[in-house]
């Protein structure tokens, strides 16, 4: 992971940062920012609200503001929060 658009140094309205994924991202909301995923290699799945994605290179994913979601796969992708991501915005939350 490499936060590379931050809060701390670029002010409060977005921030993007790089993750390579290989597994599981846990399930979680934020309560506070609309997320964009911009998938760059690999292949994923996202469970956005309950509804199933399957996604490669140059696909999209939004995540409305405290909609809970997950992703798998093997990936890498771009993650944009708009307001920019602040710690503590995650909540994690259990799958029911």
């Amino acid at each position: 992971m490499r936060r590379l658009v931050r809060r701390d140094r670029h002010g409060s309205a977005v921030s993007v940062t790089w993750v390579r994924l290989d597994g599981r991202h846990r399930r979680l909301r934020t309560d506070r920012s609309t997320r964009v995923y911009y998938i760059l290699d690999g292949t994923a799945t996202f469970d956005v609200g309950g509804h199933r994605y399957d996604v490669q290179k140059d696909d999209v994913v939004l995540v409305p503001v405290s909609t809970p979601y997950e992703l798998w796969g093997q990936t890498t992708y771009l993650v944009v929060n708009g307001p920019a991501f602040a710690d503590g915005d995650d909540v994690y939350v259990q799958i029911t």
